[in-house]
């Protein structure tokens, strides 16, 4: 069963299924609470509250940034730039794939791709570790400072 749900793509398009900040939480490794941007009904943590258009409650309309005229805007590029650098993946490419195949079909090309062989859970894009079969303990602390 695939654990990554609609809620947990956030409208910037990381997949918080994905992070460890997540899943440190998920599977009770940390004190963090990071439940995702869209389940905790906030603004973008990775566009610095900088948007305005598009997860800004109550005012925000859109879904997705890809929606938005000022797509992709500076702080998204910013995000982008980061998250291809140090985790080998793009948001921006995550949304094109999202607006182009749909979310279902997206969400399930993120479980085949970051599942674990051993155990079927999440491997975490920003230390690459499965937090059910590797010692993430030390390296959530470290991650979550990352980011």
């Amino acid at each position: 069963m695939n654990p990554i749900t609609e809620e947990l793509i956030a409208p910037c398009g990381i997949n918080c299924a994905l992070c460890s900040r997540y899943l440190a939480y998920k599977n009770k490794l940390s004190r963090s609470q990071c439940i995702g941007c869209r389940p905790a009904d906030r603004n973008c943590t990775y566009l610095f509250g900088k948007c305005t258009e598009t997860n800004n409650p109550p005012t925000g309309k859109r879904t997705f940034c890809y929606e938005c005229n000022h797509y992709p805007c500076q702080y998204l590029d910013r995000v982008d730039l980061r998250y291809r650098k140090y985790y080998h993946t793009s948001l921006i490419e995550n949304l094109e794939r999202i607006k182009r195949f749909g979310i279902r079909q997206f969400i399930e090309e993120q479980y085949l791709k970051h599942c674990c062989s051993r155990c079927g859970e999440l491997i975490s894009i920003h230390n690459g570790k499965c937090f059910v079969c590797d010692e993430v303990t030390k390296l959530v602390e470290k991650s979550d400072r990352r980011h």
